[in-house]
């Protein structure tokens, strides 16, 4: 049985000391029978500087996540940590450096991708200081 894909009802950045929480909120849980990206694409007030932050499900695979560094074309994956998937919920950790390099009044969004198509890709982000 398939289960429908769910939508990405919201998503919240929890500022900490040195680290973040991010939370998404689904509208059901994650699909395990294909790969179910969540994240969130964050841009500098000036457009200067391009990360995107995500969490990757692969079927029989546990939850991997990363950090994309556009400017440095680089990725750095957090596998030493689990995101945590709870109903329709997931929550992962990570380094703050990563969102204060966006600067004052970055602009994020919110994506959704299942089996490589994108499903949502201007979903609003809350971020609680």
């Amino acid at each position: 049985m398939t289960i429908p894909v769910p939508e990405l009802t919201a998503v919240t950045v929890f500022e900490g000391n040195g680290s973040v929480i991010v939370k998404y909120e689904l509208s059901g849980p994650v699909p395990h029978d294909d790969t179910f990206l969540v994240g969130i694409h964050g841009k500098s007030h000036d457009g200067k500087i391009l990360r995107q932050f995500g969490v990757k499900f692969h079927p029989g695979d546990s939850a991997k996540y990363f950090i994309f560094d556009h400017n440095a074309v680089m990725q750095e994956k957090f596998d030493y940590i689990p995101a945590t998937e709870d109903g329709d919920q997931i929550h992962t950790p990570y380094p703050s450096a990563h969102f204060l390099a966006l600067g004052e009044n970055p602009e994020l969004r919110g994506y959704l991708n299942h089996a490589g198509q994108d499903r949502q890709t201007e979903v609003q982000v809350q971020t609680v200081k």
